[in-house]
């Protein structure tokens, strides 16, 4: 952390450590040594220091916390509601409450934004609603008419100022996050990695021609037919900080009790949504990774429309058969296979764990769904003990892995809301068992061999040039190995260190037993040039023997400094 970002974000630092400490956070700061960074810093973790909610939980004060810090704060929650491999479950439940929704910026304010993007607006539209029909942290949304086929469409802006408020908050996360790592141990997560995914995330949510090209890819891979729907983009009004989109009529399914549907039109509105998110998920491999109620409509037409497309994810074709591995490994009891497609979908290798130790944990998960039937699994609870497995054993789980898993839980609690009676495994078994045996369909082997089958020719032309190298340099007696073994740079150092203090140390000794030997000379007979000398030889000892106490402080704090 820079001097210079210290006294440029100051207020800001003093402002957030103050919220968070006022929540109740005040320990966890002080074990991080974040309250160092501030001058007044003693002062504001004084002892006496209340949290302004006593009876709230801690995650239910790290969210009301995270709601006041402001819209940077709430969406780095929002992500981290996404990471159950992280947080526990408590925490993970209370971060999916975050609202984002303020008080609204003034036409004022969005006027001269919209018209530096767009140009003149009243050659654009028809007219254009002064007041937003929604507002959240980041954006918010205005009715517009456009004058080109008197086309009704939806506005999202960005919030004015709202990217610089952004960048200077990730600026001190990614500072606050190196701070941590370096003066916390034993972190089940490593916090520089998170803040770096977070900004990166971030980074597309304040760039809405990427949301608008996620929209339009989604409508592009929609089947003939598919009772699903995204909006159209208008790229003619559409850039960085304002993206149009197709005006949606319809019931958001945040209202779907008040719109009176019958249970008929409840189980077909579930299992559009559930094919929709399968088939993007285990076909297409490109899905809509927040589909809440809030981002769902039930369109006039009976279609389900999917809206606010800037989170998305991408999974290939082997991670979908690792989560179908998983699936079946689970509801045939099969350890084999589960163990195989859990380090697989994690991406764990086995040295990072205790193999023993994760066997262990993974038979007990299966004890509980032995004599279970598949249509009696509870997909939700099987990714859910993927995810605690991977926290247990401070594992962090792949983002695209994590998107994944946050789509299928998402849609599955919809669909438990909506229609208590469907099954969404149920629904997603025949695609599930396709999937799993297709692993060794004649197909889908010829598939492998031909991918491989260039590689293999690759191998075969040049192994014989590589072999004639080795023979040769083997005849030469010049073959030569190199071994890298990790933390032996380490050990050389430690290990040079300890024999050249060994060897300073002697020496400091000789020097003092020299001088001894000469004050005595000098003391029996009375020869001042002696006792001199040896009074010389003590002092240079002296100071040697701090100089080599001096190094090795210096030596610890650089190590301690470099962990």
């Amino acid at each position: 952390m820079s001097v210079l970002q210290l006294v440029r974000h100051a207020n800001r630092y003093r402002e957030i450590l103050s919220i968070l400490v006022k929540f109740g956070f005040r320990e966890f700061f002080e074990d991080a040594k974040l309250d160092l960074l501030l001058e007044k810093g003693q002062r504001l973790f004084s002892r006496g220091a209340a949290a302004e909610t006593e009876t709230a939980s801690r995650p239910e004060r790290l969210r009301m916390a995270l709601e006041e810090l402001g819209p940077t704060f709430i969406k780095l929650g929002q992500i981290l509601s996404t990471r159950p491999d992280i947080l526990p479950p408590d925490y993970i439940t209370e971060l999916q409450k975050l609202q984002a929704e303020v008080p609204p910026v003034p036409w004022s304010k969005i006027k001269p934004q919209l018209e530096d993007d767009l140009g003149d607006l009243h050659e654009l539209f028809e007219s254009l609603d002064e007041e937003p029909m929604a507002a959240a942290s980041m954006a918010q949304a205005h009715r517009a008419v456009l004058r080109e086929g008197s086309q009704p469409v939806v506005l999202k802006v960005l919030r004015p100022g709202i990217e610089r408020v952004i960048r200077a908050d990730v600026e001190i996360l990614e500072a606050v996050a190196d701070w941590v790592a370096r003066h916390s141990e034993d972190l089940p997560f490593d916090p520089v990695s998170v803040v770096e995914e977070f900004s990166e995330a971030i980074g597309y949510e304040l760039d809405f021609v990427h949301e608008g090209r996620n929209t339009d890819l989604f409508r592009s891979n929609l089947e003939e037919g598919e009772q699903a729907w995204f909006p159209e983009v208008y790229w003619q009004i559409t850039r960085r900080r304002v993206l149009g989109l197709e005006e949606i009529k319809g019931v958001q399914l945040t209202n779907w009790r008040s719109a009176g549907l019958s249970d008929q039109q409840r189980e077909m509105l579930v299992r559009n949504g559930a094919y929709t998110i399968l088939r993007q998920v285990l076909d297409v491999g490109f899905f809509h990774a927040d589909p809440h109620p809030g981002n769902l409509f039930l369109m006039d037409d009976g279609r389900l429309c999917f809206i606010d497309c800037g989170m998305a994810g991408r999974v290939d074709r082997e991670t979908v058969t690792d989560l179908a591995n998983l699936i079946h490994g689970i509801a045939s009891s099969d350890i084999d296979k589960f163990y195989e497609a859990f380090l697989a979908l994690g991406q764990v290798d086995e040295d990072q764990v205790d193999p023993r130790s994760l066997r262990r944990d993974l038979h007990d998960f299966l004890d509980q769904f032995t004599g279970v039937s598949f249509e009696r699994l509870d997909m939700a609870s099987m990714l859910r003990a993927f995810t605690d497995g991977l926290r247990k054993h401070r594992l962090q789980c792949p983002a695209d892995i994590v998107l994944m898993i946050k789509a299928l839980t998402t849609i599955e609690g919809v669909a438990e809301e909506i229609d208590p009676e469907f099954d969404l495994l149920g629904f997603a078994r025949p695609h599930v068992e396709k999937l799993v045996k297709q692993q060794y369909s004649f197909k889908v082997i010829k598939g492998r061999f031909k991918r491989n089958a260039g590689k293999w020719l690759t191998l075969s032309e040049r192994m014989p040039g590589r072999l004639t190298t080795i023979l040769d340099r083997l005849g030469g007696n010049k073959f030569k190995i190199g071994l890298d073994v990790d933390g032996f740079q380490t050990l050389e150092r430690t290990v040079f260190h300890s024999s050249r203090q060994l060897s300073y140390s002697i020496l400091v000794a000789a020097m003092i037993m020299a001088s001894s030997v000469l004050v005595l000379a000098s003391s029996a007979g009375k020869t001042s040039a002696l006792g001199w000398i040896g009074f010389i030889g003590f002092l240079v000892s002296f100071i040697f023997a701090f100089l080599i106490l001096l190094e090795n402080l210096w030596t610890k704090l650089r190590r301690k400094k470099d962990r």
